[in-house]
């Protein structure tokens, strides 16, 4: 997108306040907020041809002391793709100390990090969902229990020709609560 520098006394007129003004960064396409009453949450017809790419930021709490995995997939229609062609590799430390992270190939869903009793954030961007190319994500996630605590990232793609409309979130034990955010890369 173009920049366009304003002087002192130009009038804006309503073609440069559309291009030059509201036409930047990220578009709001819907959220969901939710009660930690069970371990899974979807969200359908979230990704279009509008976009290209999206961004999904996540605020909430688990009830696991010890954060648990937090995981997603692809929704084709309304059916969540546990097809083994997910690939990623995640790169993490814990309490623990030691950076730790490993490759995943061919599995049914795609790592977030995790989730645990105190604190959790996560942004995730989703480059071409509603494309036939593989998908390809990318995780920033931190996680707070009050056992241990997570921050990490996660790279990795699906490797499908499946243009994909929503998304599918679990998490490994217990429950969880909070809410999520999907935006849109504006095409300028």
């Amino acid at each position: 997108m173009a920049v366009k520098t304003f002087t002192t006394g130009e009038v804006l007129t309503a073609s440069d306040t559309n291009t030059y003004l509201a036409n930047a960064g990220l578009v709001y396409i819907t959220s969901l907020t939710w009660s930690s009453t069970s371990n899974a949450q979807q969200i359908n017809n979230c990704f279009t041809s509008t976009y290209d790419n999206y961004r999904i930021t996540f605020t909430g709490i688990g009830n696991q002391s010890t954060p648990t995995g937090l995981n997603f997939r692809l929704v084709d229609g309304i059916t969540p793709d546990s097809t083994a062609n997910y690939y990623y590799t995640e790169m993490y430390q814990t309490t623990a100390g030691t950076p730790s992270g490993y490759w995943s190939t061919g599995v049914g869903q795609m790592s977030m990090g995790r989730i645990g009793d105190n604190y959790n954030a996560f942004a995730l961007d989703i480059f071409s969902p509603q494309t036939t190319n593989p998908t390809a994500f990318l995780v920033q996630a931190t996680a707070f229990g009050n056992s241990n605590l997570y921050n990490g990232n996660a790279y990795g793609y699906k490797n499908t020709t499946t243009a994909y409309e929503g998304l599918y979130l679990y998490i490994g034990a217990g429950t969880w609560a909070g809410t999520l955010t999907v935006m849109g890369y504006r095409k300028a």
